[in-house]
């Protein structure tokens, strides 16, 4: 189990608090009757004597729980402190003892993941779609991106579990220009694969059709790595095979 400590300090500070009040009040109670114990009460002796005994049992409740709010205020000098840094926005986190399991960030209100008591790398990708900021780790088997909830594909090397993310679908920074050559169209040229064509290329349908009986063929020249690789994986969605080519300096 995960504790932070400021939670476990908080609690017993609640529970001294609570205890400490109540003691006094309590205690305070069998004070007061033993101040005016000796005066006269309507002549009733038996009275007196209740009142009497009322008294030690309030003065020992009292005093019970004002030791007992002591010794939690002592507790929290021993509240020991583990520092955790959060892997994705590098703040601290501190917790009672080395994380057991996969907690949330303080900070920024993520997942950090854990694995055999430690902390694991994040790593950083752009959405093909949106071109959004998105993190994941190794125990990602799935990754929704955090802006358009279209799922990021991972791929899992041979014989390990080690998650990563499909080198064709990463968006990265680069300068150069490309050209976008569509090289498959799966088992049949669905309805979907067609109308994204048509909004990628501005054609109508005809146009459309007449390019796919042409495969291999270029779709598009002079574009950005970025812009080529979100548009691959819109055509990849529907089962359009593309490949982008750096252009000829």
């Amino acid at each position: 189990m995960v504790l932070r400590r400021s939670d476990v300090i908080e609690l017993i500070g609640e529970k001294a608090l609570l205890f400490g009040l109540g003691g006094l009040i309590i205690f305070g109670g069998g004070a007061t009757i033993y101040y005016y114990g000796d005066q006269p009460i309507v002549g009733d002796q038996k009275l007196a004597e209740l009142l009497g005994g009322f008294m030690w049992v309030l003065l020992l409740v009292g005093g019970g729980m004002v030791l007992f709010a002591s010794y939690c205020g002592a507790q929290i000098r021993k509240v020991t402190a583990h520092d955790v840094s959060c892997p994705y926005c590098n703040k601290v986190n501190v917790l009672t003892a080395e994380p057991t399991r996969d907690f949330t960030c303080a900070h920024c209100v993520r997942m950090i993941p854990v694995e055999d008591g430690k902390v694991l790398p994040v790593f950083q990708v752009r959405c093909g779609f949106c071109n959004q900021l998105n993190f994941y780790s190794a125990k990602n088997e799935v990754l929704i991106c955090e802006k358009c909830d279209r799922e990021i594909p991972l791929t899992a090397e041979e014989g390990k579990q080690r998650r990563h993310i499909s080198k064709a679908y990463a968006v990265t920074d680069d300068e150069n220009l490309y050209e976008l050559v569509l090289v498959g169209t799966g088992h049949q040229r669905n309805e979907e694969l067609i109308g994204t064509l048509q909004r990628m290329l501005a054609l109508n349908r005809n146009q459309v059709k007449q390019i796919l009986e042409e495969v291999p063929v270029t779709l598009l020249t002079g574009i950005t790595r970025k812009k080529a690789t979100m548009l691959q994986a819109q055509l990849a969605i529907h089962e359009g095979a593309a490949e982008f080519h750096p252009l000829q300096q």
